[in-house]
């Protein structure tokens, strides 16, 4: 009776099992707590996608005996203005404390990549420059994002270009929850405007030209904010 029994009771499982099967596979488990919607699950994507830019950071900088916030001042001074070179400036552009960029300013100066120069526009303000080394050291560390390029430009040029266009939109939502302070993106500027809205093609009125998704820009010095 135990085997017949047993027997039995693998029937139903089998028989579930099977039309499961046939109507597409397996059910899905319910994880609510790991996908709460598909605005959590959007933002958990850009969150591991941050983990790996954020490794690639670290171990750019560690190459060079640098922390993460050091090695990006160098970034910005190497490639600024905009933002201005002060500390109160640099402090809002990487969304730290003002104190956390004091103390990266004053280790890159004892390194010797960083000066303080008379500030020609406010003689109470001392600006930063980078001295030779700094700058030597800021060009090798400008392809630190290389291994990620690679990745997406396994992407066809379509779904990069609507890639592009979802994340300045999502820069302007960002910016606009005040959870990005700076943004100098194409997505955020009154100089951008939308020609076609089905083809996605826009016009930049401050340079007067037809702009691709391809031409849009993350961070353009002569942004105008919306």
């Amino acid at each position: 009776m135990g085997p017949t029994r047993a027997a039995g009771r693998l029937r139903p499982r089998h028989h579930a099992a099977s039309k499961r099967a046939q109507e597409g596979g397996r059910a899905l488990k319910s994880e609510d707590a790991r996908h709460r919607s598909l605005d959590a699950k959007i933002v958990a994507a850009l969150d591991r996608v941050g983990d790996g830019l954020h490794v690639l950071a670290r171990r750019a900088a560690e190459s060079h005996d640098l922390s993460s916030t050091q090695m990006r001042l160098l970034s910005w001074l190497y490639v600024g203005p905009p933002p201005a070179a002060h500390a109160s400036t640099l402090a809002r552009e990487l969304n730290v404390s003002e104190p956390t960029v004091s103390d990266a300013i004053a280790a890159l100066i004892r390194k010797g990549m960083v000066v303080r120069t008379p500030d020609l526009d406010d003689r109470r303000r001392h600006a930063l420059a980078l001295t030779p080394a700094g700058r030597k050291t800021a060009a090798q560390l400008a392809r630190w994002t290389a291994p990620a390029e690679i990745a997406t430009s396994k992407l066809d040029h379509a779904e990069a270009e609507q890639l592009l266009d979802t994340l300045l939109v999502v820069m302007a939502r960002l910016h606009d929850a005040q959870l990005l302070p700076v943004t100098r993106a194409c997505s955020t500027c009154t100089q951008l405007e939308t020609i076609q809205t089905d083809r996605r093609s826009y016009r930049c009125r401050f340079y007067d030209t037809p702009m691709t998704i391809s031409d849009l820009r993350v961070d353009c010095s002569d942004h105008v904010t919306a």
